[in-house]
């Protein structure tokens, strides 16, 4: 049966509805003579099916012999829709010359994107691209992305790297510019907490220490201090000013962190099943522009959605034209009594996903708490997930813009 769909596809069918007191003997008839009706359904006074254009003729003499009357309701397949193109040529036409338009557009660079500027401005990166030789207007194959990039480096120094791709008719300029900053090492620098901890280990190797082990520190709170303190050697105590030596604090300090995630669940769950019945619709994009939608209203009140896009001539437009395809499922809900525990073991994963998506990359958790919170509403309940790790939390701060350190 799909076969021969395809096949009448391409030679073409008719929808056609027969009338009269003998329809069920015009198609056992047709069904005799080995002439194929498919799709066929009652009607109120007869029936409606499909047959391939070829085997139409042969359904008239039936008709003739049973009394019947058939009319065509409609006509469809590759050879109508020809037809119908011969006919309307200033359409056929039309097309034709927007294809062309469209490739012929498509070969130029009409716009210019710049991205990872920060200190440069936009138009100033676009016009050292123009003065290089790469501006709107240009054909796409005359494009010499190396000498480009060449001029456009050795034109501003600020600029570190620069990169240029095409995407459709849009030329995207990337670039990365210099950063100037003193060196680290000839800067006054402190170490402070980059997070919430209870210091486990402190080591110091330039610099003092301004905390001690079972200290609770918060963020931004002050741990290694870059000075250094002489001790006095030529003169007594009393005599001699000490001067605090300005220097770039090095030193790690080891601290337990807490990372916690909340979630709740409902004692009933609501779930969602397919019921079979879908729906499409059909999104066509020139260049990332929806220029026009096939597809009815969906009916459905409750659905699940599902996209698939297909690029359109992408060897011979440079342009990016594609469909897009949205898929309509039809879902049914029902809600699903959950025992307390078995709610308490869901709010309990969707607790640990938020907990894990905290961890700083690298870390794993020493120790992991998991404890019940009793809330005020009813049919909730709710669930605290802790992990605990061992990280060393100090981080440098530059101070008064990085003087220079002894």
């Amino acid at each position: 049966m799909l076969m021969l769909r395809l096949r009448s596809l391409i030679t073409g069918y008719l929808i056609v509805a027969v009338q009269g007191r003998n329809t069920e003997k015009f198609i056992n008839l047709a069904n005799s003579q080995h002439i194929p009706l498919w799709d066929v359904q009652r009607a109120a006074e007869g029936a409606y099916f499909k047959v391939e254009l070829d085997h139409f003729f042969a359904l008239r003499h039936l008709a003739k012999r049973t009394h019947c009357r058939l009319q065509i309701v409609r006509k469809v397949g590759l050879p109508f829709f020809c037809h119908r193109f011969t006919r309307r040529r200033g359409l056929l036409l039309g097309c034709s010359l927007f294809i062309v338009a469209l490739y012929l557009l498509s070969s130029f660079i009409w716009f210019v994107e710049v991205q990872g500027n920060e200190n440069l401005e936009a138009d100033y990166i676009r016009h050292l691209a123009a003065q290089a030789g790469a501006a709107p207007g240009l054909f796409k194959e005359s494009l010499d992305k190396n000498a480009v990039i060449s001029q456009m480096l050795l034109a501003e120094p600020r600029l570190e790297w620069v990169g240029l791709h095409l995407q459709g008719t849009k030329l995207v300029i990337e670039i990365v510019e210099e950063i100037k900053s003193p060196p680290l090492s000839a800067a006054h620098a402190h170490l402070v907490a980059a997070k919430d901890g209870l210091v486990t280990d402190v080591l110091v190797i330039v610099g003092e220490a301004k905390v001690e082990v079972g200290e609770t520190v918060k963020r931004g709170q002050l741990l290694i201090e870059g000075y250094l303190s002489p001790e006095p050697q030529y003169a007594p105590e009393a005599e001699q000013e000490i001067v605090r030596l300005p220097v770039r604090a090095r030193g790690e300090v080891t601290a337990r962190v807490w990372y916690e995630g909340y979630a709740e669940a409902e004692l009933t769950e609501t779930t969602r099943r397919r019921t079979g019945s879908q729906i499409s619709c059909w999104n066509f994009f020139v260049d990332g522009q929806s220029i026009l939608r096939v597809g009815r209203d969906i009916p459905y009140r409750h659905y699940d959605t599902e996209t698939s896009s297909r690029r359109l001539l992408e060897r011979i437009l440079s342009i990016p034209v594609e469909i897009v395809t949205e898929t309509y499922y039809e879902v049914v809900l029902a809600e699903k009594q959950l025992t307390r525990a078995e709610a308490v073991k869901v709010a309990a994963e969707r607790a640990k996903k938020l907990a894990e998506l905290q961890l700083p990359p690298g870390e794993t958790a020493e120790q992991v708490t998991v404890r019940e919170v009793e809330l005020n509403k009813e049919g909730f309940v709710g669930v605290q997930y802790i992990l605990e790790t061992r990280e060393n939390i100090a981080v440098e701060e530059i101070v008064n813009g990085g003087e220079e350190t002894f």
